[in-house]
């Protein structure tokens, strides 16, 4: 998810390193005067496993890029339950939101790096750019086609198409950053897998015994390997040729 609502700083280790321009994506657009101002406001944070970015309903107050690390983004509902609507990976944006406070909450995963900017002064500055401008339109696009392939997937997918989905999109995401180039690092719990697919934790760790036992993936250390490139792409296209 390249833009997700996600929040305000606690309690966090600040940082001045890198700078703003060794970034890539919407900074790559920038002038150097347009990157020194963002420098000038930018504070670098680091934040544990299991810390908050931010919590729901926090002000609104910065934008986060997302530059170390894993975080959940989730919502709790009013009967206590969680959902899980997204996984920020390094270069996602977080916090672009025009409401005053935050409707999700962002927590690291694992332990994770994040530059913040004060979001009135960021959207100021990438209003007055317009290859910036056109750029984060673009990643709004594409967020919104995101969104709607998950709520139909969550709506006509069984738990193993669900499964397979997840897997092969989170693979694409993650590009190299599993230490073997065939492994996908799964840093997420069970726990979070099974509140953003919509499934029970039991079915979660029931889909992953049938795949693997079907010979479509190889359950290591820390993540997957997808055995059989064919099948999962046919489950996870099912619902949708079918």
């Amino acid at each position: 998810m390249s833009l997700a609502e996600i929040v305000e700083i606690r309690g966090c280790r600040e940082r001045r390193s890198p700078r703003c321009g060794a970034c890539k994506g919407l900074f790559a657009s920038l002038s150097e005067d347009e990157r020194a101002a963002l420098e000038r406001m930018r504070r670098q944070s680091s934040f544990a496993g299991k810390e908050l970015v931010f919590a729901q309903g926090d002000a609104a107050e910065r934008v986060f890029s997302l530059s170390e690390g894993v975080a959940r983004i989730y919502k709790l509902l009013p009967d206590g339950r969680r959902q899980v609507t997204g996984f920020a990976l390094p270069g996602d944006f977080l916090g672009l939101t025009l409401a005053d406070n935050h409707a999700l909450t962002a927590e690291a995963i694992e332990p994770t790096v994040a530059c913040s900017f004060p979001r009135a002064a960021f959207r100021r500055l990438i209003d007055g750019n317009l290859t910036a401008l056109r750029r984060m339109n673009q990643l709004v696009t594409q967020e919104l086609a995101t969104a709607h392939e998950r709520m139909m997937m969550l709506g006509r997918y069984t738990a193993e198409e669900k499964m397979a989905a997840f897997l092969l999109t989170w693979r694409e995401r993650q590009g190299g950053r599993g230490e073997a180039a065939d492994i996908t690092p799964l840093p997420m719990s069970r726990r979070d897998i099974a509140d953003y697919l919509g499934l029970t934790i039991e079915t979660v760790s029931r889909t992953f015994t049938k795949l693997e036992r079907a010979g479509m993936i190889e359950i290591v250390a820390g993540g997957v390997r997808i055995a059989d490139e064919a099948r999962a792409h046919q489950l996870a296209t099912a619902s949708t040729t079918g």
